[in-house]
């Protein structure tokens, strides 16, 4: 770890190097190393009222996706400060950033930069300590067609008949010259009329649909699968599953079964042919999904962490007596302030009240003016979180000795194009419980 001065434009900072080591999760690269390099901007001193800004600045990452994935998907950084002293408890900064194309092993993009500030009413000290680096990855929605000719090195499909003695059963390929005036997928088809003889594919999504033909030639399927209700559908007859398709009729690219409420991750399903009379089993080809709504937000997490070997750098804050009177006996209410979160401007005030985790020794008050004409997103926020409760966004019981305490700043901070925020988290016990977050 390096502590640099800070450059004379941001006078009284200082900018603390760390290289965070990622052990766990599924954006691990394959191959060495796996880190993330980050600077942390934290101020020597502020002004009593005055906001206490924190900066990160993440480069160098070697993250990267396990599989292939098309544009649109999103990465989620969350920096994680342990803050003790005049205030106990953890600061959280928040960033996104979109991504391109990844290709199998491809690094995804970091948000460059991600900012946010705090402001407290008491002088005194804070000890600023750097936690976990925290990435997520939500994948993008995404529909891939698997012609029925996706085998081997070229696909998940697998085509075999009812015995081992029999690994191709009775499956057969026609292509384009045998079909000519058929509307199959890419002009081909695989198709059988031994019973037992399967399909199987191997997919990674949240959707499977089976594309096959409707013809009186056809017959009936059975479906299994991990997550699958066993199930016998039949191509004889029309999408009423009742009514016959006449012989003279002929229904392409028909789905003849679909789910579409996997859970996220790897499925096997297998398509077994149960036709009788030498009726037909055909398989024109698998259409696989994501949908981004149903997959976890942890399902990619990867968490990466700074050693620490009893040397770790830490940066102290002292909050100063402002230089002339900025604190009142109450808040301003310039603008709409209120206990718990206030969306629309991207503002979190907390309230202490009992003795309780993030609670006041005294009564304490700071003055807060926001601007009221410049409309902040509601997705960069600040929220205090003191160890040892949960905050719910409802403004707690008032007493005689209590006051606000701690006004969190929403700011976003635009580098390279890239969105961020700070989120400091804040829980607060019952009155009565030991607290670390006890202020004074």
């Amino acid at each position: 770890m390096v502590v640099l001065q800070a450059s004379p434009g941001a006078a009284d900072t200082d900018n603390y190097i760390y290289t965070y080591e990622c052990l766990s999760g599924p954006l691990l690269p394959a191959t060495n190393p796996k880190k993330v390099d980050v600077q942390v901007a934290v101020p020597k001193s502020v002004p009593l009222g005055q906001q206490i800004p924190v900066e990160w600045t993440l480069t160098n990452s070697t993250l990267a996706v396990p599989r292939k994935f098309p544009v649109g998907g999103k990465i989620s950084v969350r920096g994680i400060l342990q803050v003790s002293g005049l205030w106990q408890g953890q600061l959280d900064s928040l960033g996104t950033k979109d991504q391109g194309e990844l290709a199998a092993g491809g690094v995804v993009s970091l948000p460059t930069a991600i900012t946010g500030a705090v402001a407290t009413s008491k002088v005194g000290k804070l000890t600023v300590k750097p936690g976990d680096l925290v990435v997520d990855f939500q994948p993008p929605a995404e529909e891939t067609l698997l012609n029925n000719t996706a085998t081997g090195a070229n696909g998940p499909i697998t085509y075999a008949g009812a015995a081992p003695s029999l690994p191709q059963g009775g499956w057969s390929l026609s292509g384009p010259s045998e079909r000519p005036k058929f509307d199959d997928y890419q002009g081909d088809v695989h198709h059988t009329t031994k019973q037992g003889d399967k399909a199987t594919v191997t997919f990674y999504g949240t959707g499977l649909q089976y594309i096959t033909e409707r013809h009186a030639a056809m017959g009936k399927v059975e479906v299994t699968g991990t997550g699958v209700t066993t199930e016998t559908v039949d191509a004889s007859v029309k999408e009423d599953k009742t009514t016959p398709v006449p012989v003279d009729a002929r229904e392409f690219k028909q789905v003849l079964w679909q789910k579409n409420d996997f859970t996220y991750g790897e499925h096997t399903v297998t398509f077994t042919n149960k036709a009788e009379n030498g009726k037909y089993m055909l398989v024109d080809a698998f259409k696989v999904s994501t949908d981004p709504s149903r997959v976890p937000s942890d399902s990619f997490r990867t968490t990466c962490s700074v050693k620490d070997n009893g040397d770790l750098k830490t940066a102290t804050v002292e909050i100063v007596p402002a230089p002339s009177a900025s604190t009142s006996s109450s808040p301003s209410t310039s603008g709409q302030i209120s206990d718990g979160d206030d969306s629309a401007r991207g503002v979190v005030v907390l309230s202490g009240g009992g003795q309780g985790h993030g609670a006041p020794t005294a009564t304490a008050t700071a003055t807060v003016t926001p601007k009221p004409t410049k409309k902040v997103s509601s997705t960069p926020q600040v929220r205090v979180t003191p160890k040892g409760g949960a905050h719910t966004g409802e403004a707690p019981e008032r007493n005689a000795g209590a006051a606000s305490l701690l006004i969190g700043y929403g700011a976003v901070l635009t580098a390279g194009g890239l969105g961020g925020g700070l989120l400091l988290r804040r829980r607060r016990m019952a009155r009565g419980s030991a607290g670390r977050g006890k202020l004074g």
